[in-house]
C-alpha cells in the first residue's frame, strides 16, 4: 500500500494512500509544512499518525487476491483425477487461448482420456495410388 506525501497548497502537506492500480486515493492526514520542516518531533509524530491511519485502511481494504480464470472452465479435465488430465492442465497453463488446446467437437482437449477418435475420412481413397495401373486391353476380334 503506497503512501505519498503531497504539498496541497503553500504551507500544507498531506499524506495520501493510493491503491496499486491508481483508481483510489485516500487522504490520511495533513500537516503544516513549516512545522514539519523545522521540528523533528513534528516529523516523528506525523509519521506515527500516518502509520496509525494507514493501518486502519489496510485492515479495511485487505482482500484475498482473485483467483485467475481457468482456461479449462467448463471442460471436464479441470476437475478430473486421471493422469491425462494433469497433462492437459499443464498445457492449459502455458497457452494463451483455449483454442490452442485443440478441442474436439465434443469439447474435449487433445490428450483427454474421454476423447476418442473413431475414424478419419478425408474423402480420397488410397487404392488408386497404391496399385499399379491395369494393363491396357485391346478391343476387337482375333483371327
Amino acid at each position: 500500500m503506497p503512501i505519498f506525501f503531497d504539498q496541497v497548497e503553500t504551507g500544507l502537506g498531506r499524506a495520501v494512500w493510493r491503491s496499486e492500480d491508481g483508481t483510489e486515493e485516500v487522504a490520511l492526514c495533513s500537516v503544516n509544512q513549516v512545522a514539519y520542516d523545522n521540528e523533528a518531533t513534528v516529523r516523528e509524530r506525523f509519521g506515527e499518525l500516518i502509520n496509525a491511519v494507514a493501518n486502519h485502511f489496510r485492515r479495511k481494504h485487505a482482500a484475498a487476491p482473485a483467483a485467475p480464470a481457468s482456461r479449462l472452465a467448463g471442460i471436464p479435465c479441470e476437475t478430473c483425477t486421471a493422469p491425462e488430465a494433469d497433462d492437459v492442465r499443464h498445457r492449459a497453463g502455458s497457452v494463451s487461448d483455449v483454442s490452442e488446446l485443440q478441442l474436439s467437437p465434443g469439447g474435449y482437449p487433445a490428450g483427454c482420456c474421454r476423447r476418442r477418435i473413431v475414424a478419419t475420412i478425408d474423402g480420397q481413397p488410397d487404392w488408386p495410388s497404391s496399385r499399379p495401373p491395369a494393363p491396357a486391353r485391346r478391343m476387337g476380334r482375333r483371327f
